[in-house]
């Protein structure tokens, strides 16, 4: 039987290393953009997460084509990291991040937004 060689087919490994090298710009951007509105603007804007997650999902699903569950895990891995940085970037303070998610009902926003953004890298970020 005759086989056909592509030439232009990419392993798994090498759609999950396209995934991850253009993943980890895209969360430095949101990074950069969480950064921009809540220093320079001055204005903290938590709903900016879910944004950031979508976007992230978006490029590993575009970039990195893949279907199993590890591109998955590199979206909310990314996210995760977006959300943790950007916070403490904000607030350069562990007590001033504590009284995020314990002030009562905006805390239950702070945490629902969070909760979103992950929720969305997770199920955006392969191709179902």
């Amino acid at each position: 039987m005759l086989k056909i060689y592509n030439s232009y087919a990419v392993t798994r490994k090498q759609r999950f290393i396209n995934a991850l090298v253009t993943g980890i710009p895209a969360a430095l951007v949101c990074i950069g953009i969480f950064w921009v509105v809540s220093n320079i603007i001055g204005v903290y804007m938590p709903v900016l997460f879910i944004p950031a997650g979508y976007l992230i999902s978006y490029v590993i699903q575009r970039f990195g084509k893949g279907v199993q569950i590890q591109f998955s895990v590199l979206a909310v891995i990314l996210t995760a990291a977006v959300i943790i940085i950007g916070d403490l970037a904000t607030f350069r303070n562990l007590q001033m991040i504590m009284l995020l998610f314990t002030n009562g009902v905006s805390s239950l926003w702070n945490i629902g937004y969070r909760a979103v953004a992950l929720i969305l890298a997770f199920h955006n970020s392969r191709i179902i």
